[in-house]
């Protein structure tokens, strides 16, 4: 059968690409249809705990509350949104109808469209790291942190030894706040750091902090003081005794669910070799009828406001594409 009109479209990630682009169809004239795995819409904005001043607008806000804003406006216009819902299938007919089987709390259900936008954006990277090393079965848990919880309770810090993991702007932001805190710092990065030069320069320039890159972590083993970490880098090995790990390593694209979703008549889309989705300058990934929003197909510069803009370019594309579809 032809497709219905006006298109269907779902939105695989209620973050803020899915919820652009969700916002965007729905004004465009389409049917958008939200689907999340979390209880509640917001992706990574979720766990930024800090006030946010880099979206023009949204001054003194942290991520929890940019989502709530968001989440709000979707509600207001009565777009749907599935949320606890783990996709289990996604398969398409013979006229280029998908139908996409969730799990969800009620069960099983589907959701059919003419389109589906992939916008599950990144997970941060944390435990998996660490756990291979020698001693790290030991440690205990509560001396460790990961990713953007790293920046919760940072005023227990003062007085404290911290080690953090990490070269990049997290890492040494992260840093940068244990110190004012009262905490002293030593920092560890794999390789040279690429952090904004303002953090660097402000650390170098600290007491009661050391930087070490092209370093990196070989042991975590408890010790009467706290944690005992050996360490490797240019200059040798050395131990350091600490009261609590921060590590900030960066992101995953959430894309390996694909793999074992997709029927036999979906053809994968390409990925990166980081397994980042690979789109075009509009969102069109390799596979007709799939489309990538926000940072699960940008590594480059993933941000809050990109994925917005990438989720009102890709709602654009899908209107015009669906539109070359339509009978005339």
């Amino acid at each position: 059968m032809p497709a219905a009109f006006p298109p269907r479209v779902c939105v695989i990630g209620a973050g803020p690409a899915g919820m652009s682009c969700a916002l965007w169809l729905h004004n465009l004239g389409l049917e958008a249809t939200l689907v999340d795995t979390e209880k509640s819409p917001g992706g990574a904005m979720l766990l930024n705990f800090l006030n946010n001043n880099w979206v023009l607008g949204q001054r003194g806000l942290s991520g929890l509350e940019m989502a709530a804003r968001f989440t709000e406006h979707i509600e207001s216009l009565a777009i749907p949104l599935l949320l606890e819902c783990r996709p289990t299938r996604l398969a398409r007919d013979a006229h280029g109808q998908f139908q996409l089987s969730l799990e969800t709390p009620q069960g099983i259900s589907s959701v059919e469209a003419d389109a589906i936008v992939l916008a599950t954006g990144t997970r941060f990277r944390g435990r998996e790291i660490l756990i291979g090393l020698p001693g790290f079965g030991q440690c205990d848990p509560g001396r460790l942190r990961y990713g953007p919880h790293c920046f919760t309770r940072l005023s227990m810090l003062a007085g404290k030894r911290l080690l953090v993991i990490g070269g990049g702007d997290n890492a040494l932001e992260n840093a940068a706040l244990a110190l004012d805190a009262g905490a002293s710092v030593t920092v560890v990065a794999r390789n040279q750091f690429r952090a904004q030069a303002r953090f660097i320069e402000r650390l170098q320039a600290a007491g009661h902090c050391a930087l070490h890159a092209d370093a990196r972590l070989t042991a975590l083993q408890p010790s009467p003081g706290g944690l005992l970490a050996s360490l490797e880098g240019a200059a040798g090995q050395w131990q350091l005794e600490v009261d609590r790990v921060h590590l900030l390593a960066g992101y995953a694209p959430n894309t390996a669910f694909l793999d074992g979703i997709l029927a036999a008549e979906v053809a994968p889309p390409q990925k990166d070799e980081r397994g980042y989705l690979c789109g075009d300058a509009l969102g069109r990934t390799s596979t007709p009828g799939l489309y990538v929003a926000g940072d699960v197909g940008n590594p480059a510069f993933p941000n809050v406001l990109s994925a917005l803009a990438q989720g009102a370019q890709v709602a654009k594309t899908i209107e015009f594409d669906l539109n070359q579809t339509r009978p005339r």
